[in-house]
Order: C-alpha cells, then sequence, then structure tokens
C-alpha cells in the first residue's frame, strides 16, 4: 500500500516517535511509506532508509496566521499528497489534522486523523469550531483511550471514531543487565509532567543509596534544578536530559513513577511497565488508569497528593517480593501494546 503520514515535527515527542515508528514498521513489511514534515527540522528518531521524509518548510519565511501564508500552505500539501495518491493519509495531532482535512477536501482521498491530545486539554473556541465542523468529514478518528472517544463523538459528531492505543517497540527487556537503586521518570520537562512533586518525594525519603533519575528535557530545567538545591538533594537526583537509550535506564532501574496532572495516554508508563518495573503514579484525567491495576501491577495515587505518593515509592523500596510481583504482572503490557498487533490494527481501520 502506499501510506501517507502527515506530522508538524519529527523532533522529540510522543507524536513524532509513533509516525516514526508505524513508518518504519509499515516500510518493513514492503508498504510504501512517505511522511509529509509540515515545518522541517532533523528526525529526533531513527527513520528507516526506505520511508520517504518530503518536508514542507511551510512556516520558513512566514508566519502561518497571514491568510496569504495559510492558502499557500494548503496548496502544498494538497499538491504533495496528489502527486503521492496514497491509499490513505494519516494525521496526527488536533491542529495539523485540521490542517490536513482542509487542504484534501474534494481531493478523492482517504484521510484519517489521530487525536493524541487529553480530551479535557483546553482549546480555543476556532479549534473547537473546527474540529466540530471537520472531523465528522474525515473517514476515520483515532482515539487513545474510552474517555477520549466517548469526548470526541460527542465533541464533533464523527461516527467513524476507534480506540487504538500507542505501540511499544522502541523498548526491550534485558534481563542480564544488573538492577541499581534507582527511581525514575521520563517526559519532558513542563508543568503538566509536573515533575517537581517528585523531587518533594525525594525530599521526603531518608534513602541515600537510592537515586532519583529525571529523564528529558523541557522548559523548566532550570526551574527544577533550583528546586533540587533548595531541597538540598543535588548528590540524589540525576537529570540526564533526554536520551535515545530510554530501554538501558529502564532497564538497570527498580521502580518508575509519573506525576503528569493530565495525559492523553502515558507513554512512559507503558514503557516502564513493557520492561517489568513496578509504578507509581498519579491518577490523572486519563491514562494511567487504563494500563494500572492498583495494587496488582502499580500503585494508582490522587493528584497532588505527594504524602502518599511518598509513601508508596517507600513500600516498594522495602518489599523486592512486592515489586517483583508487579514485575510479573506487567508482562501482558509488551504483548497487548506490541507493534505488530498495533500496526496491524491501525491498518485493517484505514484500510476497511
Amino acid at each position: 500500500m502506499k501510506i501517507v503520514l502527515v506530522t508538524p515535527l519529527l523532533d522529540l515527542g510522543g507524536g513524532q516517535r509513533y509516525v516514526s515508528e508505524m513508518a518504519n514498521y509499515w516500510s518493513s513489511k514492503g508498504h510504501s511509506v512517505s511522511i509529509i514534515v509540515l515545518r522541517g527540522g532533523k528526525p529526533f528518531y531513527s527513520i528507516n532508509s526506505d520511508v520517504k521524509i518530503i518536508k514542507l518548510c511551510l512556516c520558513k519565511g512566514i508566519r502561518i496566521k497571514k491568510a496569504v501564508g495559510i492558502v499557500k500552505s494548503f496548496i502544498k500539501l494538497r499538491k504533495t499528497i496528489k502527486e503521492i495518491q496514497p491509499d490513505f493519509v494519516l494525521s496526527i495531532l488536533s491542529s495539523t489534522n485540521i490542517f490536513t482535512l482542509i487542504s484534501t477536501r474534494f481531493l478523492n482521498v482517504r484521510v484519517f486523523v489521530r487525536d493524541a491530545m487529553s480530551p479535557f486539554r483546553k482549546r480555543s473556541k476556532k479549534e473547537r469550531f473546527l474540529r466540530k465542523l471537520l472531523y465528522k468529514k474525515a473517514d476515520g478518528v483515532i482515539l487513545l483511550t474510552k474517555i477520549a472517544k466517548d469526548f470526541v463523538e460527542a465533541e464533533t459528531g464523527a461516527t467513524n471514531v476507534k480506540v487504538i492505543h500507542n505501540p511499544v517497540s522502541h523498548v526491550n527487556k534485558f534481563n542480564d543487565i544488573k538492577k541499581e537503586k534507582i527511581v525514575i521518570t521520563a517526559g519532558r520537562l513542563t508543568s503538566v509532567k509536573a515533575q517537581h512533586f517528585i523531587l518533594e518525594a525525594c525530599a521526603k525519603i531518608n534513602k541515600s543509596d537510592w537515586t532519583f533519575v529525571i529523564l528529558g528535557e523541557g522548559e523548566l530545567r532550570e526551574k527544577l534544578n533550583n528546586q533540587i538545591e533548595s531541597l538540598g538533594i543535588k548528590n540524589r537526583v540525576l537529570m540526564p536530559g533526554a536520551v535515545k537509550n530510554l530501554d538501558l535506564w529502564l532497564n538497570k532501574s527498580m521502580i518508575f513513577v509519573s506525576t503528569s496532572i493530565s495525559e492523553a495516554w502515558g507513554n512512559a508508563i507503558c514503557e516502564a511497565m513493557a520492561v517489568g518495573l513496578p509504578v507509581v503514579s498519579f491518577d490523572c484525567d486519563v491514562g494511567p488508569r487504563e494500563m494500572i491495576d492498583d495494587g496488582e501491577n502499580g500503585f494508582l495515587v490522587p493528584v497532588g497528593d505527594v504524602d502518599l505518593f511518598t509513601k508508596k515509592i517507600v513500600l516498594l523500596m522495602n518489599d523486592k517480593n512486592l515489586r517483583n510481583k508487579f514485575s510479573v504482572n506487567t508482562e501482558e503490557i509488551q504483548r497487548k501494546f506490541s507493534i505488530d498487533a498495533i500496526s496491524k490494527e491501525v491498518l485493517e481501520f484505514c484500510s476497511n
């Protein structure tokens, strides 16, 4: 099949990783895959040489809000898709979905959109109007959770909506790696990920032989560094930034934690569980509760309850048998969310 994936960027991020993984998998199975990148830039994730990357650089030299620039951008994307003549187009992220649906109107091409943002995310009146107008005109809409599906159906009137989770293919479980006393988290350093709660928990835990590792990069790095200094935990916290060897870090750790106050799914939690890590997570609006069975393969804690969050971490630190029990109970994650299973489900939905 000829498949086109549309993304604003290919930099660091969950949506960009999704596009890279699906493109790599489908191309390895003999499909012709093109990724149209609206803005440009270098890919953060590895992409097979068989995958064609087309950079439109739509924002270069112009402000996208200008009417002339917008029209030119629509024409450029429309022309590119028309030249490829794909069996279907799959767009990701809400604003890109709107852009793609407008650009492909009356083009006689099947267009599917994937909305991976939290359904409760604040949106402008303009975005809400365009979603309501255009999502029902898509050939199908992919959401990550049942909550998101119900929300989007009610919001937009779209009927061909399907829940398909993210794949977990880029992390592997290595049984020969020696475990270290590491409590780890991964995600952008942003207010929604709320890593400051993890630092507060670290300061409450009197275990100098354990290290807290925060993977990721973002605008709150300086603020988090200042908090580390003020709490006096500099010798117990590492912040290596964004890493490409995530699975190695996860495999050598013993506990994964998440303090997100809002999620669309929770990729990092799923990845951690795929390598057998017990998880302590805030029970935010969407995501964690669909993976974590509280008390069986991890712990769910009310958002912002640092005291209980801390107690659950300490409980796992002190109980190796409990960590092992949770680890065994996470094994289903890798099979259920494998790239084989998820990519097959997406392909069947988009080619039906």
